[in-house]
């Protein structure tokens, strides 16, 4: 063990003093008692002072800078996976919601638009029917005086009456094209809603939808 000296302020002599070469000899020269209170301030800086030097909070406070457990991770990982699926679905069944009222209101005003044209067409079959009663009373009536009004007359109301009859075949044609398809569409759902699938695969249904 290595001896220095210090000088006094009161007397001004030198007195001897042990300088400790190591760590280990320090620490045989001291009591239990401050061995005891060392290995308490030890244990302190290891559980508490290091961890928070290092950002790591041991009051169960987060601090910016401390990393959480794996187990945490997965758990708040799991939370927010649970949570974004939940707001989805939520938002899934509103989209689907708002499409089922948009489908109803748009169904709804087809349907009165039809209504609509299905009794200007009645309307204008009354006139129609109108129109032929008057055609019989004029090409009744006795020519009094005959002359070229009358025979241009005659022939203007010709040629209105074949320009009609002409439409009117082409729409009777139309017409009875577009009720025929309609009647099978209904004989095929009602086949399809009775057989299922089996029907929609036979060679019948194959028949029935390939002719128009």
């Amino acid at each position: 063990m290595a001896t220095t000296y210090s000088n006094t302020p009161k007397s001004g002599s030198r007195t001897k003093v042990q300088s400790p070469e190591n760590f280990l000899e320090a620490l045989r020269s001291l009591g239990s008692g401050a061995v005891s209170d060392f290995k308490t301030q030890a244990k302190a800086a290891i559980t508490q002072d290091i961890p928070e030097s290092f950002g790591i909070s041991t009051s169960g406070t987060l601090s910016p800078n401390e990393s959480l457990p794996i187990s945490q991770m997965q758990r708040a990982e799991e939370r927010g996976y649970s949570q974004a699926e939940s707001e989805f679905t939520q938002r899934l069944s509103q989209m689907r919601q708002e499409e089922r009222q948009q489908l109803i209101r748009s169904e709804r005003e087809a349907k009165q638009q039809i209504d609509s044209i299905r009794q200007e067409i009645r309307s204008l079959v009354k006139t129609m029917g109108d129109f032929a009663q008057e055609i019989q009373v004029a090409t009744m009536q006795t020519t009094v005086n005959p002359g070229v009004y009358h025979k241009n007359f005659y022939i203007h109301l010709k040629t209105i009456i074949v320009a009609l009859r002409q439409k009117a075949e082409s729409s009777k044609n139309w017409l009875a094209a577009s009720n025929h398809r309609a009647k099978k569409k209904g004989f095929y759902w009602s086949q399809v809603k009775s057989s299922g699938t089996k029907y929609m695969l036979s060679s019948e249904r194959y028949m029935v939808t390939s002719t128009g």
